[in-house]
């Protein structure tokens, strides 16, 4: 959550205590239903302590524990938390407290590891390229890579105007399967990659974002971070 002088925005603070999505929560703000130190209070913007007395249609609220999981995502889900969609792998996270987000994100046809938090801080720097968090996926092949192709993967290539990719390191991982890690999460960026030097994917996964492997974790599970995970993931980009 955004602070400021230790302080929160009303409605970012309601929606940590697992009340609504914050579009909702805008909405009780500004029907009267919200009252801070038994005042009503109609601005959404409206700044917050955690000392303060927040109320919230007679109930007062308090922001809930900071949360970061993983999901191993299955393919046919899509990195949306609309419930409009049976697609949406909200269907696969439930149990997680509301404000979770993904991040960044998995195309429908790409699977393995997700991360997800409600932890603001952490997702906006481990989702901007400037903390340069690598990010590693195995490409399985139809057929066995040339050699050749390796070599032009690792010395990177434009995708678009002005858009450059750099692998961080390009490895065989298998007699079909090649493991690319980069260090940022341009749109599809990996299956760009393949269709460039015009390697037929059979399959896509993400296998690690940053420390964080899947280590074991079932196809369409979730599990919140160990400690010692956690820790380490703060450290990438420099949070406590």
């Amino acid at each position: 959550m955004k602070q400021v002088n230790n302080s929160f925005r009303l409605n970012r603070y309601l929606a940590r205590s697992g009340i609504a999505a914050r579009r909702k929560c805008d909405e009780l703000i500004q029907n009267g239903f919200v009252s801070v130190n038994d005042k009503i209070v109609k601005i959404p913007g409206f700044r917050v302590t955690s000392d303060d007395k927040v109320v919230c249609q007679g109930r007062r609220v308090k922001p809930l524990p900071f949360v970061t999981a993983v999901l191993n995502k299955p393919c046919g889900y899509e990195t949306t938390l609309s419930p409009d969609t049976q697609r949406s792998v909200l269907q696969l996270i439930k149990g997680l407290p509301q404000g979770t987000v993904p991040i960044g994100r998995l195309d429908i046809n790409t699977g393995g590891l997700l991360l997800l938090s409600n932890d603001g801080d952490l997702v906006h720097r481990l989702t901007h390229p400037s903390w340069k968090v690598e990010r590693e996926y195995r490409l399985m092949l139809k057929v066995p890579p040339e050699p050749d192709i390796i070599k032009k993967l690792r010395k990177g290539t434009y995708l678009g105007r002005g858009e450059f990719s750099n692998p961080v390191s390009v490895k065989i991982s298998g007699k079909k399967n090649v493991n690319i890690v980069l260090h940022t999460g341009k749109n599809k960026e990996v299956r760009r990659l393949a269709e460039k030097f015009q390697l037929d994917l059979s399959r896509l996964e993400r296998i690690r974002y940053g420390p964080i492997i899947l280590d074991g974790l079932e196809r369409g599970s979730w599990r919140i971070l160990r400690a010692e995970e956690l820790k380490k993931l703060k450290a990438a980009v420099d949070l406590d």
